[in-house]
């Protein structure tokens, strides 16, 4: 079925109330003139008429005047002139509906034609966008209406998805190159161990320990990349114990922390929330994993759980590495690290985007900011 354009369609609409208008007043002005004219003069009197000549009979319902015969002729005569200029006035009063309605509809086509002009415009330019052209901008609707907005607005979607796509190739990009890296390790070292004839059990042993570690590495990162897409399919039904979950946290990490001759300082709090205690544990494992990770021998870590306005406030502060403050926007980015002081680190640059996710999905919001080696990670969370 083809679409009939909004020109079309408002000029049917205002042709149509148009015509309705036009009828009413056209009905209107026929009653009035009937009434008004027509009808009295039929009645009138002629001047040798007198009121003594008139007989008048008594029908039961209306009174007919009955006229002498010259002033009966006379107004016979006078009827059929009044008759006839009441049907020319009835004509001429329905031409000049038609001829307004008609006119209306085409002053109203060309006229919607001039105004949709930015709305043809605006339909041809997006119609010309492909997937490789979301940097392009709508440019020339210039007009201060709901046209303008809609052009505005677009560029704004514009903007919006070329970001999106942006950073969707970049994750495509980096996972491809995080999973390549150590599948050319694993295959370097067995071209390696083929070089040689006869290969000693130490040399297998090697490549089989290398082999190992790169597997580790890769299921790891497939782990952390299946999490991040499997954000939304989970329940909230579990309570979890702010004290308790950072207590275990720190237990899986003290073999890391006692590494680094770390001083933990975790801050009893005695709050509880409702979430899924899984993945909830998980993001702040995250956090505190990265807090020690990117530490410095014999640094301090602090963990405290306050509630302020109906909501948890959950502070992770270290004083470690830092992180630069330009960085800060995109740390939470999968894949992201601050190279200059993160590149000898090991990881994928998954672990704050997993947290980010997780506590979004929370209902909650994180944030960092980090100053003279201080990095804190404030995480809000609302209290259920």
């Amino acid at each position: 079925m083809k679409k009939k354009s909004i020109r079309i369609r408002l000029t049917f609409y205002i042709v149509l109330l148009l015509t309705c208008v036009c009828i009413l007043l056209t009905v209107l002005s026929i009653y009035n003139a009937n009434q008004s004219f027509v009808v009295p003069f039929l009645f009138e009197e002629t001047e040798t008429d007198s009121r003594e000549e008139r007989a008048s009979v008594d029908t039961g319902e209306s009174y007919v005047y009955m006229l002498p015969e010259e002033t009966s002729s006379q107004a016979e005569e006078g009827s059929i002139v009044i008759t006839q200029a009441r049907r020319d006035f009835n004509i001429y009063s329905i031409g000049i509906m038609a001829a307004v309605i008609i006119g209306g509809g085409i002053m109203s086509y060309f006229l919607l034609g001039r105004a949709l002009k930015p709305l043809r415009r605006l339909s041809g330019e997006i119609g010309q966008i492909t997937e490789n052209e979301l940097s392009q901008h709508i440019d020339g609707i210039s007009s201060q209406d709901e046209i303008g907005s809609l052009a505005d607005s677009f560029n704004r979607m514009l903007e919006r998805l070329d970001k999106s796509f942006s950073e969707q190739k970049r994750f495509s990009s980096d996972a491809a190159h995080e999973l390549k890296t150590p599948l050319a390790v694993i295959k370097t070292n067995i071209d390696v161990l083929r070089l040689d004839e006869t290969p000693e059990p130490e040399e297998y042993e090697k490549t089989l320990t290398v082999i190992e570690r790169q597997l580790k590495r890769m299921m790891t990162l497939v782990d952390n990349l299946f999490a991040m897409t499997a954000q939304h399919s989970y329940d909230f039904n579990d309570t979890v114990d702010f004290d308790r979950m950072f207590r275990d946290i720190i237990a899986e990490l003290t073999p890391r922390i006692r590494e680094k001759n770390l001083e933990i300082n975790l801050h009893h709090s005695g709050f509880h929330i409702t979430a899924n205690s899984v993945m909830l544990t998980r993001a702040f494992s995250n956090l505190v994993e990265n807090a020690v990770k990117y530490n410095i021998e014999g640094g301090r870590i602090d963990i405290s759980t306050e509630s302020e306005d109906k909501r948890y406030v959950i502070t992770i502060a270290d004083n470690g590495i830092g992180i630069p403050p330009e960085k800060l926007e995109n740390i939470f980015k999968p894949f992201y690290r601050a190279d200059e002081s993160r590149s000898g680190t090991e990881g994928a640059g998954l672990g704050l985007a997993i947290a980010s996710e997780i506590i979004t999905t929370h209902g909650g919001t994180i944030s960092a900011r980090s100053q003279d080696g201080q990095t804190v990670f404030t995480v809000l969370l609302p209290i259920i």
